[in-house]
């Protein structure tokens, strides 16, 4: 299938290969969990423990990072789902609106979004397909920036913490676009590149291809009713870039000692917006937006967002006078730590009775009269 080696396709009658190159995880009559599930919740597990680690360091407790996490988290996936279905060419609430009235329309809109996407004149669940990434970042940021309002929280701080943990989310989240045989590049047509990692193999099943990869079999092939193909395997090369980001958050935090509280949150989206620019360029199954009567790719439009977002981030701090040394942010929220620990500790009391009360009470038992402490 898609691990095809260039000499020949892995073996599908092993049990274990079969399984493995099937979406579904586990599969239990009409109910199952996609192993694209499994690696959004991995990615989600991964990056709360590197965020509470991280969090430490900066002075806040990993209970409030839990309960930060249990809020943002549903509302993320709900802004990746809303943005894909804002770029994915379906105009759904226009849609349900104009078919049902306002009202109606609109509630099957939201229905639709979670995963029922009859509403309201059918019910039946679907599951949550499709969920941009962009949508999820710009969901944690707001979120960030909520939970340090309400804890008195220093945002950039905060948000520094959150970079390893998107960083992880997106590292495993493409490979669920591995096991979906999605988020691929353009045709690989030289034969001494169709290996893997380099190129993925796409079956011509299951509406796999996407109608820019038809086009470009058709226009090579002179047709599109092979068997598959060899494409760029760009859900790889974007998981591996932002596994070259996490190597270098944790080589900045440790040896620029002129880096400053925030700088990481900019150079998070400095890099996020190059990776993405160069890998969308290679996509074959792109999501679109309009912008004044032009259609770009969305992700590469937000890409160039976030560059130039992260660079006026990253040049305030350089010269602003107020801006904290992330070392001495480190410094502080160690002190922090040690003392809400501290006072933590302090809120259990223990009672131990006297020798006095230990008597009144056993006399107590006996039917004696207690006698009076003087």
């Amino acid at each position: 299938m898609f691990l095809a080696i260039k000499e020949g396709y892995i073996n599908r009658g092993n049990w274990f290969t079969n399984w493995f190159f099937d979406p579904s995880f586990i599969e239990i009559g009409n109910f199952q969990i996609a192993k694209y599930a499994i690696c959004i919740l991995t990615g989600v597990v991964l990056a709360y423990i590197i965020c509470t680690k991280e969090g430490e360091k900066m002075g806040i407790q990993k209970d409030k990072v839990l309960t930060a996490l249990i809020i943002i988290l549903p509302v993320a996936i709900l802004f990746a789902r809303i943005g894909y279905m804002l770029t994915d060419g379906e105009s759904t609430f226009a849609t349900k609106i104009s078919q049902y009235g306002f009202f109606s329309g609109l509630f099957g809109g939201i229905m639709s979004v979670i995963g029922f996407p009859y509403a309201p004149t059918d019910y039946t669940f679907e599951g949550v397909s499709g969920l941009t990434i962009i949508g999820g970042i710009v969901a944690a940021i707001v979120g960030a920036l909520v939970a340090s309002k309400v804890n008195k929280w220093n945002i950039l701080n905060v948000l520094d913490m959150v970079v390893p943990g998107l960083l992880i989310g997106q590292i495993c989240g493409r490979w669920g676009n591995f096991f979906n045989q999605e988020a691929y590049g353009s045709l690989v047509t030289n034969e001494a590149l169709q290996f893997f990692p380099f190129a993925v193999y796409i079956e011509n099943t299951g509406g796999h291809f996407t109608i820019e990869a038809i086009e470009q079999c058709m226009n090579f092939y002179g047709n599109a009713d092979m068997d598959g193909a060899w494409f760029n395997a760009t859900f790889l090369y974007e998981s591996f870039m932002n596994l070259v980001g996490l190597a270098l958050y944790f080589v900045a935090r440790r040896k620029f000692k002129r880096l400053r509280a925030g700088m990481i949150t900019g150079g998070y989206l400095v890099w996020y917006g190059v990776v993405r620019f160069f890998v969308e360029a290679l996509r074959t199954d792109s999501l679109y937006i309009n912008i004044f009567g032009l259609s770009i790719k969305n992700a590469q439009f937000f890409g160039v967002v976030f560059l130039l977002l992260g660079l006026a981030l990253i040049i305030y701090l350089g010269v602003s006078k107020k801006s904290e040394l992330y070392q001495d942010a480190l410094k502080k929220g160690a002190i922090r730590f040690s003392k809400e620990a501290k006072e933590s500790e302090d809120e259990v009391i223990v009672i131990s009775p006297s020798k006095n009360n230990t008597n009144n009470m056993e006399n107590a038992e006996l039917g004696e009269n207690p006698k009076e402490d003087n």
